[in-house]
């Protein structure tokens, strides 16, 4: 059978004095704590109260119908906690002004400054990086400054494989989270460093609300629990009161975490190995070209050599850095010479330039027919010049090699002179030897096949000899006849 609820207006009238008395208790608590000064409160105090205060229309409700059975009255129920939501917010920000904390914050280096007391709850954070020579030692001296500052080590990452680096996260109370930030960047060497802050007051406010309203859901419930007696209801009111419970401690357990996160600022340092110093390198590389006796150093980048003669290079090397350049070497796919063809006419020794040494060297290569180190250059020929070398710290450390190219153009002339007898003498031997070559070659052709040859022409002999034969037969037996 469905029970009955009976709804009088009477009911409503009463429902909104006793939201009004509510109001009046939230207010004298709210007062009561602000006056005196008391920063530990907690906002669901302040709720339970005004949730035993609002538990007294209950026994006004008609929770049996005639027949015995149970209904809850779900109307009633929600109207009633609707209003009394407006009572358990304005205790719940009462019960919020208790944080030191500030609107915003940044940090470019020096220290932060953190405002009085605003009645704000903020959640400071901040992240700096920094580099140390001893990475262990700065670990060490930033945890004793937390420590000495009344925080603690929340978290710790070290790594040790190629540059070493450690990662540290520090809890410490707001009041010195800007006296901790100065100290902790000293640790090493600032790279860089981010502060924020983030107003969490509305949020704290929001969750106090909900979760005020949620524990009179609950109250209620209970008590409808305790009252009713079908097994279908019992039934109905546990399934929703576990429902609600479990959503209260939701609430609860959010802002908990947001209370933590407001009275423990978090500091996230990260200190990096500091690469030692490394001396600089410099090298450059210089180059020239000329033709016959021109000094070679005093020649051009691009040049125009006659079909006969001689084409000099100059290199000049100059060691512009910090350390000893070794295992110097010169190298040209065009001209593919070696070291030792190199001739030194300034400095002392090529393959080792100490810092601030230059060494001027040359180079002579031969031009005949058109042709220099066995390639046509009658149609210009680009001539790369490699350099490379290996700086060697004072240690004897080897760095990065070094490697310089520099670009050469040269360009042959060709021979238009007419030719004289000794040309025509060189030119018909050189025919007859093209003659001679070319029957060489035809008979290293056939030389394989001189046994088929042989046979065939003593068949072709046999054969002929046989019709020879046969015909002399043939003209001996016509004259007889």
């Amino acid at each position: 059978m469905t029970a009955t609820t009976h709804y009088e207006p009477r009911r409503t009238v009463a429902a909104w004095w006793q939201c009004l008395a509510v109001a009046a208790v939230v207010l004298l608590a709210s007062t009561a704590c602000i006056g005196s000064g008391d920063d530990d409160s907690d906002a669901s105090t302040v709720f339970t109260t005004a949730a035993a205060a609002a538990d007294e229309p209950a026994s006004d409700m008609e929770f049996m119908s005639e027949e015995g059975d149970f209904d809850m009255a779900d109307d009633d129920m929600a109207e009633e906690e609707e209003m009394s939501l407006g009572g358990a917010a304005a205790s719940a920000e009462s019960a919020t002004v208790r944080r030191t904390a500030a609107d915003s914050a940044t940090a470019s280096g020096g220290a932060l400054a953190v405002p009085a007391d605003l009645g704000r709850d903020i959640i400071y954070t901040a992240w700096i990086s920094v580099e140390a020579i001893d990475v262990s030692a700065a670990a060490a001296e930033a945890t004793s400054i937390i420590e000495s500052v009344g925080g603690f080590t929340f978290a710790q990452q070290t790594s040790t494989r190629g540059r070493a680096h450690t990662t540290l996260t520090f809890k410490v109370r707001p009041d010195q989270f800007a006296n901790a930030l100065q100290r902790l960047s000293g640790v090493g060497e600032l790279m860089e460093q981010n502060v924020s802050a983030e107003d969490v007051t509305d949020i704290v406010v929001d969750l106090g609300s909900r979760i005020g309203t949620a524990e009179i859901s609950v109250d209620r419930l209970r008590e409808f629990l305790s009252r009713a007696e079908d097994a279908k209801g019992v039934a109905e009111l546990e399934r929703e009161l576990s429902d609600r419970e479990t959503n209260l401690e939701r609430l609860r357990g959010q802002l908990r975490s947001l209370r933590d996160r407001v009275d423990l600022a978090t500091i996230t340092l990260n200190i990096d190995e500091a690469a030692a110093a490394v001396p600089t390198s410099a090298l450059t590389m210089r180059a020239w070209l000329s033709a016959g006796d021109e000094d070679p150093c005093l020649g051009f980048t691009e040049l125009v050599a006659p079909p006969e003669g001689d084409v000099k290079f100059c290199f000049e090397l100059e060691n512009k850095g910090e350390t000893t350049l070794t295992d110097v070497r010169l190298s040209s796919d065009a001209l593919r010479f070696a070291m030792g063809d190199l001739s030194v006419v300034e400095g002392t020794d090529i393959e080792r330039i100490e810092p601030g040494d230059r060494v001027v060297t040359t180079l002579t290569e031969p031009v005949s027919e058109g042709r220099i180190a066995g390639r046509v250059a009658t149609r210009g020929l680009d001539v790369d010049v490699q350099l490379r070398a290996v700086p060697v710290t004072d240690a004897g450390d080897d760095l990065a090699q070094l490697a310089r190219t520099v670009g050469l153009y040269l360009y042959v002339e060709e021979d238009n002179s007419p030719p004289g007898f000794g040309d025509a003498l060189s030119g018909g031997w050189d025919a007859l030897v093209t003659v001679g070559n070319g029957v060489l070659l035809i008979i290293g052709a056939l030389l394989p096949f001189l046994p088929v040859i042989a046979i065939a022409l003593w068949v072709a002999w046999w054969w002929l000899r046989r019709r020879r034969a046969q015909r002399a037969v043939t003209s001996g037996t016509e004259h007889q006849g």
